[in-house]
């Protein structure tokens, strides 16, 4: 996509710079034609020093949070600010009766020009208004700001409370020393200073207690079981253990008999040359030596050991392990008993103060009541108190700490962001028009667009080399791209073809038939097959060549056409002929098809010779009496163009593994598609922002209806207009 659009930009710039012309053209009169807007502006903070505390007995203790200001606060001020009672206050109305049509003008357009925004995460609320003087917004702003106080002040609460308040605060009173004195007398009757604090060390104790209980309990669960391990391990430990064992070899008596060996096979040797093997002193010799070697082995496999034993150290220390535990197990269990005597009166004293809990609770509820009912009725009072001396004063939570201030600088219109968001604009506009335009026009210029017209993928993409040599390299790989795919549709690769196939090696490869036969009957067998397959059609001419050859393989003709004249057909058929030649080493023939026309057009003969080009290092026509070394095929004498050509073109499929056809354009002449029954495929060559669509279509169609293989299509001579720095940027 990115590829896409950007070759549409740079390819339809004309109308990409001419959107953006436009836009900034419009958007620069609109910024001279626009009347300039100036504003003043004002902040209010809101702060929670006298917030209304409700007429009840619940405490308030949202009050100690002095600035903790919701959003629902803010909020309220921000509506009551934008409310039409203030706008009627600061354009001078009346509060109360219909409002004519021209007052509610007025108000909308007040409404229109004011911006009332609170800040982002602080209690300030910002107060903006426009108007077309400095003055004139300054003179608004602080009106509005006036009818916003005037209003306040009237939906404050008036006081009244502070009587009742003072009345509970002195019946209170009284109770809460009556309390007081009762919890006195109870704590001196039963000893206690403070219940709570002695039960909870109390319970702590026994806790502790507890606990040393369970952990003396496991150590000694621990050490019994650790004695009766090691007196176990003690009954299966032997006193004494070896220390030094070793084992001592029979070298003497191994170099003994090695000796004696040696003796007795010497004289066994004196003996044999003397006597014969069956005499009884070389007899009595072989006995003697198969003894020896005997004690020999015996010797070897039987060496001398030797033991030493001393006092097992395992042994010593388990004995004394034993004697160490039992110590400890008895002095565990005397401790286990005392923490025992410990708990029993700490469980005691607890009981004991549980008994006096209930009494004590009680009075001390009954103190906590009294005492949270005092505070509650003082703390009402003072509120009621303020409130009333506040609202006197008119103070409220909001507060003006900017007052309206205009700058001199008009804040419509905004050049600069004016004209960047026009630029973005034309430039999307821009894009999204030179798209349309690339993708609506009737020319093909990328891949993607002459796949989606011919439903086949693009074989390769030329790029144009008058250009820059930068694109030749590149071209060389489309080239072999190409010639994988006619070898890959022709089943070339695996069949072989033409003389490069019969030449290697000097030896030529025999085909084989479905039926297991080689050579002249397979080729035959399969010529036939495929003869009855196609309901009584003649072979191609490349199953002709294999029949004539009796199996051997044949090369494959591919003829190049186009729609338009001038679309490099020639100059491809050149280039791949070279490139096959140069990387498959292929014998490649290239045969102008327009040449071979004319000639039979003004001699009725199509008979050519061939000869090698050594700069294209392939075959090309000889029609001048240098026929190269090939020597002329036989002359057909009757029949039109192609019958007459197809027979000469069996022959060279014998010498050659491909013949290219350089045809002639559908524009120039139909002779395309009348080599049908001479060529094995065609190849489209299109070239690009040249051939309409509906060119393209219509030779899609004619190579459809040929009935012979449509190998693929080619894009040629395409420009890249996008510049080369920016196309390794993006890609």
């Amino acid at each position: 996509m990115r590829q896409i659009v950007t070759e549409a930009v740079f390819r339809r710039k004309r109308i990409f710079l001419l959107t953006i012309y436009l836009i900034l053209g419009l958007v620069v009169a609109a910024i001279f034609l626009m009347h300039k807007k100036y504003q003043a502006e004002a902040k209010l903070m809101i702060q929670n020093v006298r917030t209304q505390a409700p007429l009840s007995t619940s405490p308030s203790e949202h009050l100690m949070q002095a600035n903790d200001v919701s959003t629902t606060e803010i909020n309220n001020e921000v509506d009551l600010l934008q409310s039409s009672g203030v706008a009627r206050r600061a354009l001078g109305m009346d509060q109360q009766g219909t409002n004519s049509v021209a007052d509610e003008k007025d108000i909308t357009a007040l409404e229109h020009h004011l911006t009332v925004e609170p800040v982002h995460q602080s209690s300030l609320i910002n107060v903006q208004f426009v108007a077309n003087s400095p003055e004139e917004a300054t003179e608004m702003l602080q009106k509005i700001i006036d009818a916003y106080f005037q209003a306040r002040t009237e939906a404050a609460r008036a006081g009244g409370a502070e009587a009742f308040f003072n009345a509970q605060v002195q019946e209170k009173g009284k109770q809460l020393d009556i309390d007081q004195q009762e919890l006195t007398n109870f704590e001196v009757a039963h000893g206690i200073a403070d219940l709570d604090d002695q039960k909870k060390l109390q319970v702590t104790r026994v806790s502790d207690i507890q606990n040393q209980l369970l952990q003396t309990a496991a150590l000694l669960a621990q050490k019994q079981s650790s004695t009766a391990a090691v007196r176990h391990q003690l009954t299966l430990t032997p006193p004494r253990s070896k220390t030094t064992v070793r084992t001592i070899t029979n070298q003497y008596v191994q170099e003994h008999l090695g000796t004696q060996l040696v003796e007795l096979e010497n004289r066994r040797t004196e003996l044999l040359k003397r006597y014969p093997p069956t005499d009884r002193q070389v007899v009595e010799i072989n006995e003697k030596i198969a003894t020896t070697q005997r004690a020999a082995v015996v010797a070897a496999q039987n060496p001398a050991d030797e033991t030493a034993t001393d006092v097992n150290p395992v042994y010593q220390q388990l004995a004394t392990s034993v004697a160490t535990s039992a110590g400890e197990v008895s002095g565990i269990t005397a401790q286990r008993a005392q923490l025992e005597l410990q708990l029993k009166d700490a469980q005691a004293r607890l009981n004991e103060l549980e008994q006096a809990t209930t009494g004590y609770d009680k009075l001390k509820r009954k103190l906590s009541q009294s005492q949270a009912d005092y505070a509650v009725y003082a703390q009402k009072r003072d509120e009621e108190r303020i409130a009333d001396a506040l609202d006197k004063a008119k103070m409220f939570d909001v507060s003006l700490v900017q007052p309206p201030t205009a700058s001199p600088q008009p804040v419509r219109p905004k050049p600069v962001l004016y004209l960047a968001v026009g630029l973005a604009f034309a430039m999307l506009l821009g894009t999204m028009l030179a798209l349309y335009a690339d993708t609506s026009a009737e020319q093909v210029y990328s891949p993607a667009q002459l796949d989606g017209l011919t439903g086949m993928r693009t074989m390769a993409t030329f790029a144009d080399e008058d250009e820059g040599d930068r694109f030749k390299e590149s071209n060389r790989l489309e080239y072999r791209r190409v010639l994988v795919g006619i070898r890959t549709a022709l089943g070339a690769e695996q069949e072989g073809s033409g003389a490069s196939s019969r030449q290697a090696n000097g030896v030529e490869p025999e085909a084989v038939g479905a039926d297991g036969t080689t050579g002249w009957a397979a080729a035959l067998s399969t010529a036939a097959r495929m003869a009855k397959g196609s309901m009584g059609s003649p072979l191609s001419g490349h199953d002709e060549a294999v029949v004539q050859t009796k199996g051997k393989p044949a090369g494959y003709v591919v003829a190049f056409v186009s729609a338009l004249t001038g679309e490099g057909v020639s100059m491809l058929v050149g280039n791949l002929a070279t490139e096959a030649a140069r990387q498959a080493s292929s014998r490649v023939a290239v045969l102008d098809m327009a040449l071979l026309m004319r000639r039979f057009e003004e001699k009725e003969d199509v008979s050519f010779a061939m000869k090698y080009d050594s700069a294209k290092q392939c075959w090309v026509l000889a029609l001048n009496g240098d026929n190269g070394g090939i020597v002329p095929q036989r002359r057909p004498t009757h029949g039109q163009f192609s019958a007459r050509l197809r027979p000469l073109l069996v022959e060279a499929r014998k010498e050659f593994d491909f013949l290219f056809l350089d045809c002639p354009s559908l524009q120039a002449s139909t002779l395309s598609t009348e080599l049908a029954v001479c060529v094995d495929g065609y190849v489209g060559v299109v070239a690009a922002g040249r051939a309409r669509k509906q060119n393209l279509e219509q030779m899609a169609a004619v190579l459809n209806d040929t009935r012979v293989a449509l190998l693929g299509y080619v894009l040629n001579r395409r420009k890249y207009v996008v510049p080369g720095w920016l196309h390794r940027l993006i890609w």
